[in-house]
């Protein structure tokens, strides 16, 4: 195996209301205070991020002596990211997400193993081309039954017609 190809590691965390334990981050305590679209977060990892709240979905803040501008918005499976860096969307399903514009950000979850990266990338679209496959199908079936029943109901209409008929016009002779 190359230096460069590390078998995926399983996610081992712990998350508290204000302490948060895993395997790659350490230790770290968060603590936030906010009133009125102001705020403060002390982190022990990442210290001080000043925030206001713009509008629902929206922040900006410093941190570090930068300048943070983060926007999260949700419609559907669609999530939308907009930052100082750019704007990003992803799909989410039950196995993680796929991101459209920076496919790298991708995750895949399966069996308790989280990829991310190309490989879970990969496994996105494999899974979404699958999955899409599989709904074309239950659709071509539903509109095949639905033709199918709508063409019984016809030509039993039709009959039934056709007998309502015969017997109107033998009555009359």
């Amino acid at each position: 195996m190359s230096e460069n190809s590390k078998p995926p590691k399983k996610r081992i965390e712990y998350r508290g209301k204000i302490l948060r334990v895993s395997r790659t981050g350490g230790v770290s305590a968060t603590k936030t205070l906010s009133k009125e679209g102001y705020g403060a977060t002390i982190n022990t990892n990442h210290g001080v991020r000043l925030h206001k709240r713009l509008f629902k979905g929206a922040r900006m803040g410093f941190q570090r002596g930068n300048f943070q501008f983060i926007g999260r918005y949700k419609s559907g499976p669609f999530n939308f990211n907009i930052s100082k860096g750019g704007v990003s969307t992803s799909i989410k399903n039950k196995r993680g997400s796929y991101n459209l514009f920076k496919p790298n950000y991708s995750s895949f979850k399966l069996g308790g193993v989280q990829l991310r990266g190309k490989n879970a990338a990969t496994l996105q679209l494999l899974f979404l081309a699958v999955s899409l496959f599989i709904n074309i199908i239950k659709v071509l079936w539903h509109i095949s039954i639905a033709v199918v029943w709508f063409i019984f109901l016809a030509i039993k209409w039709f009959v039934d017609f056709l007998i309502g008929f015969y017997r109107g016009s033998t009555s009359n002779t």
